[in-house]
Parts: C-alpha cells; structure tokens; sequence
C-alpha cells in the first residue's frame, strides 16, 4: 500500500474523531456559535479526548506529507507499508540529524501534540501522554529510518517544556487581545478553535517581564591542543543579535503544584562575519548563533525565612540549547533549585541555585566540530549524546532607579558514552560553562541600553585522542525594548 492510502486513511480517521466528538457534545453545546470574542466564552471543564488525538494525529499527517511530497522530497520520508508493517522488528538506535533538527525542532513537533492536548482542556500529564504517542507514532510509522533514542526521549519531554510554555504565553496573548499573536505562540488553534467553538481557557494576568533586546558585538575563542596539532585562535570580528526575555509568573516567593505554573525563559540569534575556522567553507565565512536557556518549577513552595525575603524552593526542569559556530550543547535535566530575593530600600538582590541531573544532553566533538579531523566518508556528526549533571548559579540586583545587573552561570559535567554514532567519535567526560553577565541603564521608562558579556571555558577529557581545552568570550552592546 502507497503511502497515499495510508494518509487517506489517517485523514478520514482524523475526520471521524472529531465527528465523532462534536455529536457526542452537540447537547451541551447546541447554543455556542463560532464568535471567539472573550464576552461569548463560557467556561468549558469537559476534557475532549478525541479532539486532542485527532490533532497529534492531524500534526503527524501535515508534517510527514510535507517532507513526502514537499520540495525537498526527503527519502526518509518515502514511507510504504512494506516500511511499517512490523514495527516491532525495528531496532531503536541513536540518530545523527542535524542538530537544529534534533534539538530544537523536535521539541517543537512534541509541543504541537502537546498544544493539541492543552487545548482540548486535558492537564500536563495527559497532554504529555499525547507528545509521547505523537513521538511513538512518528519515529515507527513516518519514517524509514529507525526509530530514534534521542527523538524518542526529546521530543515528549521537550514537547512538554516547549508546549506548556507557549501555551501559557498563548494565553496571555489572547487576554491581552492580542488574537494574532495568540495563533503564532499556539498554532494548533487553528484547529481546535472551530471545532470547540472556543479559544484555549486557562490562567492569565501571570506575565512578569516580556522583553525584546537587539544588538550588536565581537568575539574571540582559543584552543590550546598537544602536539601534533597546532593551538587554534579565532576572532569574530562583528556580529548582530536579537533576544527574547519572559518570566512567567514571580519567581521569587511562588507557591504551586502546577508544573510551570512559573518559569524563566531567554532566547537568543545572532549572526555575523567567521573567524576564517571551521570544518567548511560556510563554518569560516558566517558565525551564527541561537541559544535558549530556560526553566521552569515543576513543584514549589514559599517558605518564610524572615521579613523582606521571598523564597522559593522547589523541583525544577532545565533545558538548555546552544548551536554557535564554536560550540555546541544541550541538555534536557530536572533537579532541585532554590530562588530568594532579598527586598531593600533602594531596590532588591537576588540569588538562586538549581542542581539537575541530565537525562540526555550533547556535547561538541572540537576535532569534527573545527575540521581538526577531516570528515570521513560515512556518516558522521559533530557532536555526541551525554549524561551528567547541570549547576546554575545567578545574582542579580534590581534597583528602583531602574540599574540591572545580573549574573548567571550554567556549569555542565557531561559523559559521552559508548555505542551511540560513529567509529571517529570518541567517548569522554566533558566540563565546561557558560556564563552570562550584563549591566544596564534606563534612557526610559520602556527602553534601556546594556552591555554584557558571555564567557564559555571547557576542558574535554576524551579516552583516544588529546584532550581540549577551549575558552570563548564575547562582547555585546545592546537595547532592550519592555514590552511589558
């Protein structure tokens, strides 16, 4: 059977679902009208089963027909029944994707299973079920390839980060009425809206800070290496950059059993002129760099440690993801963290600690990653899968003339195991860190104008080649716009 049956199928079952599922609720609903106006909104507790799995299932056919019959055509994609028929003979392997797509995209395919959940009223949990069915569905039954370890693992549980976030900010967006931006952050509305007679309901009123920066820096990197290779110094001589920062709820002081019920989140692009290094011509000539760091409480509570102290202790999920030119990593790790500010008179000081143990994460491999090695024939990827353990460190002090300093430091111990990619990796602990710090001063009330730096050191200790020792510093100049 050709894959076009086989999506056929899946469309008329989709179809089926949601009929399904709206003559099962015709008699609670027979008076509510596609008007999604915040005054026709009456509160719907029903959860809609049918609804969330037609749109994991929905989510899965738009993509796979997409990268089928798209302009690409991918190969991995051709999938027939011969491909699917017995998907338990398939073995689970590690894959070797391009990183963006590992790490960043798949997380998001998980978030969009995940929004289909959360729209159709079911909690975190059932909603991350769904991500794990979707991711399931997916790597068995939409590819030719073998089911992936890291997708597997990725793509449910970032699904989870990456949709509870944006869904709560989707919220937001729409109490504000902002409709627009409502459907961007939460896309699945498209098809839940008509179908519900209703937009997403939940918290709103919850936004600390949403704020956009741009900007514009350089950046110098070393590496000392044994011989017989020789130490490596890079410069980035000019870069542009422009950043998102949101923090969800008071981090400080905050009491919930609703997982992200608080949570920080900053994402950063920039791109610019290479260092003249790399493992290709494109690596030498273009510096590019997205980074996102985030967490959020899974548990919280506000114990009282004294007067003019807001203290939250609780359990926390990190993920984290960088893909620069010189570096990259990543880690998915929940642990424990503990957030306290310290309110005075001219403004406030606060500190937190966060400890997490890595369920997966990546690490750069320096000798394909900066083209010390060349690139062998087969198959191969720059960068390996770990397990560890993540510190964060941050202070910062607030004042009400409107001076920031703030200082964050993510401390990684990662171990590169065995059997998972190619015969030129190798396996290996590696510690590095990445710190942010940064000042800035108000020119107004919604616009202020910063400097910060970022700092990376690593030292990879690898079991058959010399060790590296890296370090990375960059200067930014940069203004942030308060949106809210």
């Amino acid at each position: 059977m050709k894959l076009k049956k086989v999506i056929l199928v899946l469309c008329s079952f989709v179809f089926a679902f949601n009929v399904f599922a709206q003559t099962a609720e015709s008699s609670e609903n027979s008076d509510a009208s596609l008007d999604f106006s915040s005054e026709s909104i009456e509160f719907d507790s029903k959860k809609h089963y049918f609804v969330a799995a037609g749109g994991m299932l929905l989510t899965n056919i738009v993509i796979g027909s997409w990268n089928r019959f798209g302009p690409a055509r991918a190969s991995w994609a051709q999938v027939y029944w011969d491909d699917i028929k017995e998907p338990w003979n398939r073995k689970i392997k590690f894959d070797r994707d391009w990183y963006w797509t590992n790490f960043v995209l798949h997380p998001y395919q998980g978030g969009l299973y995940y929004l289909a959940a959360r729209n159709s009223n079911l909690n975190w949990f059932e909603s991350l079920i769904v991500s794990a069915a979707g991711s399931f569905m997916w790597e068995y039954f939409f590819e030719t390839n073998s089911p992936s370890t890291n997708d597997l693992t990725y793509t449910p549980i970032g699904g989870f980060v990456t949709g509870e976030m944006v869904y709560r900010l989707g919220l937001e967006a729409n109490a504000k009425g902002h409709k627009i931006l409502g459907y961007v952050a939460n896309p699945l509305r498209l098809y839940t809206d008509p179908i519900l007679k209703r937009a997403p309901q939940g918290p709103s009123g919850l936004l600390q800070s949403f704020s956009l920066k741009t900007g514009f820096g350089l950046a110098f990197a070393n590496t000392w290496l044994k011989e017989p290779y020789d130490n490596c110094s890079e410069l980035f001589p000019a870069y542009g950059s422009v950043g998102l920062d949101v923090v969800y709820d008071d981090p400080y002081g905050h009491d919930s059993n609703t997982p992200y019920s608080q949570f920080e989140l900053s994402m950063q692009g920039s791109a610019g002129l290479g260092s003249g290094e790399g493992a290709d011509s494109t690596e030498e000539k273009i510096m590019y760099s997205i980074n996102i760091f985030s967490n959020g409480m899974l548990l919280a509570r506000n114990p009282d440690f004294g007067e003019n102290r807001d203290t939250t202790v609780g359990l926390v999920l990190e993920y984290d993801f960088m893909w620069h030119s010189f570096m990259e990593f990543s880690s998915l790790a929940p642990g424990f963290a503990i957030k306290q500010r310290i309110n005075t008179e001219n403004g406030s000081f606060a500190w937190q600690t966060h400890l997490a143990g890595i369920i997966m994460g990546t690490a750069d491999y320096y000798y394909l990653r900066r083209g010390i090695f060349p690139k062998p024939d087969y198959v191969s990827c720059d960068y390996g899968y770990t397990t560890g353990a993540e510190i964060v460190e941050k202070i910062a002090y607030n004042a009400h003339s409107g001076f920031v300093f703030d200082w964050t430091v993510h401390g990684y111990a990662m171990y590169k195991y065995k059997a998972q990619k190619q015969d030129c990796d190798d396996t290996g602990w590696e510690y590095f860190a990445f710190s942010q710090a940064s000042v800035e001063l108000p020119v107004s009330k919604k616009v202020s104008l910063g400097l910060s730096d970022d700092f990376y050191i690593k030292y990879a200790d690898y079991d058959n080649v010399e060790n590296v020792f890296s370090v990375f510093n960059a200067v930014n100049f940069y203004a942030r716009f308060k949106l809210m």
